[in-house]
């Protein structure tokens, strides 16, 4: 054996995983562990020169920066930095321990920054109370004061949670709540701070709304500010946290946003990617408010690459709309066996959810289907449309989504079949409605405009086809003008948006011209009025500008053939231009020009 031994030599050095490190280890798992112990385990394995710790030391979770007034060393803990479940907690405590060790025998200061710190950045139980056993007693004892910086909503619940662990810190006058830069200016120069560069620019370029009541969990009154990349929620009244009285400040990022929502003049929704669900705000005329957060997430949107793929999510109540569109679009295929999968798909995809289609339709085996079966396709659909309404959401998300990646003559044939289904649309857009398919319905008509803006092959058909359909509905044109009008003036004047959008104004004018060039007429009128009450010599100077401008576009675009209807709006009409006369750039004289001589070309032409 010994010769076999010494043969081999010795046995061959394995690496140590930190994981499996720690979770084996009893003397580790053991909470009577010191402060020695734990860097002692740490030494004997060498984890300061493991990659793994190099990359939390890099990820700036916990550093030394600047002095406070007193002199003392200042550290920050950025707490959204760590993520739990990405970030060895062991090791981060071991990089705490190691940055505080040339410090922590005498006074120093920390500064721990919650700024939108939520569940996925929390210690878990075991590591929370792990800090208090490991770090050195030195530490404890020499800590002059521990500032708190935006604490949020998740925060307090959390430190409910764990009352009685963190009992000790309660009333604690270490314990200094922050709730502005200019509170820590106090205690820090502002040259020697080194918070993050993304928590100080929160406080940048703010808009502010005031007087809004947050509804859940329960009615707290509020302040929303709204910054170029993150709404904040912060409360109007104080809290208890920890037995301090503090201002929570909810920030969520223009990225998070998933949904916003006009319930109606007074109240709006909020839907925040991995909420637990919408917020629901009530403020007197939110509109202002509605649209700043609109305009920044549709920023994010535009800034982001075109190779971002975002793939949607199918729910159980969305398994019919998602089947059937994918048996219509499949109906119309170059491929005959295709073809023939599909409609037997549609058979039994009406036989499972009791589709009323009035046995049209019958599972075969070898039935031969031709290339060109439009007609039939779209008869289906119009009668599931007329019988199966309630489908209509899902069933047109599910058609956009498969028209973005179809090839040109299935967009065609989408464009025919998804048609019959927009007259539905006026079943979700009531005040009545449940505020969920309000918002479903927003998102399918910010679907639509995108749609229009992105095809520019289909941009004719998607105009004749879907806006001239939608323009035959009363009762949508008004919501949908006031989504081209908000998009137009969040895209800015000058912007390709501004001129597709005013474009497609003249397909919903179509079928219905007295309604559209109303609210148009109107629109400008009401913002021509509002100038009066902030008045500057030139027109072109007022703040509101850009949006007289914007509506001039559109009164331009509608001025053709009588789509204003200029008998009966010749008095505001001429009010109007009267106004803009002489104002704005070469172009938009131009424009004021074009829309004087269209208006006399169509009380030439007109009949009535």
């Amino acid at each position: 054996m010994a010769t076999l031994l010494a043969y081999l030599g010795p046995p061959e050095h394995k690496p140590v995983d930190s994981h499996l490190l720690f979770s084996s280890y009893a003397r580790w798992s053991s909470i009577d562990m010191s402060s020695n112990n734990f860097e002692e385990i740490m030494v004997k394995h060498n984890m300061h020169e493991k990659e793994e710790f190099k990359s939390i030391k890099s990820l700036n979770i916990f550093y030394q920066a600047g002095t406070s007034k007193l002199g003392y060393p200042v550290f920050y803990y950025i707490a959204r930095r760590y993520k739990i479940g990405e970030t060895n907690a062991d090791l981060l405590i071991y990089h705490v321990i190691l940055t505080l060790k040339p410090f922590c025998h005498s006074p120093f200061e920390v500064v721990v920054d919650f700024t939108h710190m939520c569940a996925y950045n929390r210690f878990r139980t075991e590591f929370l109370q792990k800090w208090f056993h490991v770090l050195p007693v030195s530490a404890y004892e020499n800590i002059h004061a521990a500032y708190i910086y935006n604490c949020n909503s998740w925060v307090r619940e959390y430190t409910k949670f764990h009352d009685q662990l963190l009992a000790p810190l309660k009333g604690n006058r270490k314990l200094i709540f922050i709730e502005t830069p200019a509170r820590l200016n106090d205690f820090i120069e502002l040259d020697q701070q080194k918070l993050p560069g993304a928590t100080l620019s929160l406080d940048e370029d703010l808009k502010v709304f005031f007087n809004a009541h947050k509804l859940s969990p329960k009615d707290t009154k509020v302040y929303i500010k709204v910054g170029p990349t993150a709404i904040q929620i912060t409360s109007y009244e104080k809290v208890k946290v920890l037995s301090h009285s503090v201002l929570l400040n909810d920030v969520y990022y223009a990225s998070e946003i998933e949904e916003v929502c006009m319930i109606d003049s007074n109240q709006f929704s909020l839907t925040i990617a991995n909420g637990s669900g919408p917020l629901s705000f009530v403020q007197t005329d939110c509109d202002n408010t509605v649209q700043a957060i609109i305009h920044i997430r549709n920023r994010w949107e535009l800034s982001q690459p075109d190779s971002v793929t975002v793939h949607q999510k199918i729910r159980p109540k969305d398994v019919p709309g998602t089947l059937l569109n994918m048996a219509l679009l499949n109906l119309g295929s170059s491929d005959p066996n295709l073809r023939s999968a599909a409609y037997n798909l549609l058979c039994a995809l009406t036989a499972t959810f009791g589709l009323k289609i009035e046995g049209q339709l019958l599972e075969t085996s070898g039935l031969c289907i031709p290339s060109n079966n439009t007609i039939f396709i779209k008869s289906v659909s119009e009668k599931l449309a007329t019988n199966e309404p309630h489908l209509t959401l899902e069933f047109l998300e599910e058609c956009i989504q498969g028209f973005r990646v179809s090839n040109i003559e299935l967009k065609h044939l989408c464009l025919e079949y998804m048609t019959p289904w927009l007259a539905n649309l006026v079943r979700f857009c009531k005040p009545s409605d449940e505020s969920k398919h309000q918002q479903k319905m927003g998102h399918i008509l910010k679907k639509l405009i995108l749609l229009t803006i992105e095809e520019v092959e289909m941009y004719p058909s998607i105009q004749a086809k879907i806006w001239g359909s939608i323009g035959q509905v009363p009762e949508l044109i008004d919501m949908v003008l006031d989504s081209f009008i908000h998009r137009s003036m969040k895209s800015g004047l000058g912007s390709p948006m501004v001129e597709i959008m005013a474009d497609t104004a003249v397909a919903l004018a179509s079928a219905n011209v007295q309604l559209v060039a109303k609210k148009v007429i109107g629109r400008l009128c009401r913002v021509l009025d509002k100038t009066c009450t902030s008045p500057t010599p030139l027109l072109e100077q007022h703040m509101m500008w850009d949006d007289i401008a914007i509506l001039a576009r559109y009164l331009l675009m509608l001025s053709f053939n009588n789509c204003l209807d200029v008998a009966r709006h010749l008095p505001y009409l001429f009010h109007s231009v009267s106004a803009l006369v002489c104002s704005g750039s070469l172009s938009m004289r131009a424009s004021t020009l074009g829309l004087v001589i269209n208006i006399i070309h169509s009380l030439c032409t007109c009949s009535k």
